[in-house]
């Protein structure tokens, strides 16, 4: 990909085969077989791509749209990239040759169905990973705070806090704490992640003057409390010794001034209030 859009490198044999959709000779087996063991290889990276789509925690589901779709070209690829090594003989995707087969039923030539059809086959995975690239921007335009990277994948120290106590509990796990901690006099949680992420992010944002001033202070390792009404329901909680439900319209929210995962400050915790 460059400035100028996408390239999509041939080799020879590559090129007549797009041109006529069809094996180029039979002298050519040894390169088809090659370029099917490649067509393998570049399918197992697609499909290790499609892995990291299914385990990344995004913002959106489209990735795991993206999982699922980008899996299954994956294996589509693979399995005619395979025919194609065993065979020696060039050998389309299923995806290539549905596209066509529509591309006919529509009234399309052949040349331009063809066409059609390796255009839809390289849109597949390159259209999704676009998208999800856009999702990514964004996100980081609108200033979207995503608790795994303001906090420690480990649960420990820095950070780890929220996501660990405050995130999608159940009754059952907020009434559990009271018996861990006995110094705790209430227990909250979001009502799931992308709640704690929006709201976070927007006690920040308005917050911001107030963070941008214990930066420049260059004082590390302060501490700064933030509480901020979020004019509706987030989350729930109990209080010590009630078992009856509360509901949550604010956050409270604590940074620690002091780099971590690349950040200047990180989320030490952050929960609801009522």
């Amino acid at each position: 990909m460059d400035d100028g859009g996408m390239r999509i490198v041939m080799s020879p044999v590559q090129l007549a085969a797009v041109l006529s959709d069809k094996t180029v000779t039979e002298a050519e087996t040894l390169s088809n077989r090659l370029l099917g063991g490649l067509g393998v290889l570049l399918g197992g990276v697609e499909m290790a791509g499609a892995v990291t789509l299914c385990i990344a925690p995004e913002p959106t589901g489209l990735t795991k749209a993206g999982c699922v779709v980008v899996g299954a070209h994956s294996l589509d690829s693979v399995h005619a990239a395979a025919q194609q090594m065993i065979s020696g003989r060039d050998t389309r995707s299923a995806t290539y040759q549905l596209a066509v087969s529509a591309a006919r039923q529509l009234g399309a030539d052949e040349d331009t169905a063809l066409k059609i059809g390796m255009t839809v086959d390289i849109a597949v995975p390159i259209g999704f990973a676009m998208a999800i690239g856009a999702a990514r921007v964004a996100a980081i335009k609108a200033g979207r705070v995503r608790l795994v990277e303001h906090e420690s994948l480990t649960g420990l120290k820095p950070g780890g806090h929220t996501l660990a106590n405050h995130v999608g509990k159940t009754d059952n796990e907020l009434l559990a704490r009271f018996e861990r901690n006995k110094r705790l006099t209430m227990s909250s949680t979001f009502k799931n992640l992308d709640v704690a992420e929006n709201v976070i992010s927007r006690a920040l944002y308005i917050n911001r003057d107030g963070i941008k001033s214990a930066l420049a202070g260059g004082k590390h390792g302060v501490r700064l409390t933030i509480n901020y009404p979020a004019g509706r329901e987030i989350g729930y909680g109990y209080a010590r010794g009630n078992t009856q439900r509360i509901s949550m319209h604010a956050v409270r929210i604590v940074i620690d001034i002091q780099e971590y995962n690349g950040k200047p400050y990180y989320i030490l915790t952050a929960f609801p209030t009522p």
